[in-house]
């Protein structure tokens, strides 16, 4: 068996009225299975599994709205820590590479702005 990071991506959709705007999560879910096919299939279902709106009480901006699975977005082999014991890439380790991400900021003040966690405008790559 092997491990996967799969990035599952939600979003938040209104039950009554039309929207321009989504809300999204991407929710990465650490999935052990033989291969990528399997790994899918089951990163779909837990996506499939958080779907709803929480037996009616859900809202996104004060509006009645429903959590919806988009879809899988990536799915990665975890690699193996350089300096882990189990380089099969059988065992999650301390130091295990779980999942990745690339990205392009316009500037260096941009670039701060998001080393800090603050929101800022970004060319995401894939």
């Amino acid at each position: 068996m092997a491990w996967y990071a799969a990035s599952v991506v939600m979003y938040f959709e209104l039950k009554d009225e039309p929207q321009q705007d989504y809300y999204v999560w991407e929710n990465v879910y650490l999935i052990d299975a033989p291969d990528t096919a399997q790994a899918r299939t089951k990163a779909e279902a837990l996506g499939r599994m958080e779907e709803g709106d929480d037996d009616g009480s859900l809202t996104w901006n004060d509006k009645p709205a429903r959590q919806v699975y988009g879809g899988i977005r990536k799915l990665v082999s975890c690699a193996p820590s350089l300096t882990g014991s189990s380089p099969d890439n059988s065992r999650i380790e301390d130091g295990m590479e779980a999942t990745w991400s690339a990205f392009m900021v316009g500037n260096r003040q941009d670039l701060e702005t998001l080393i800090r966690g603050e929101p800022v405008q970004v060319l995401y790559e894939e």
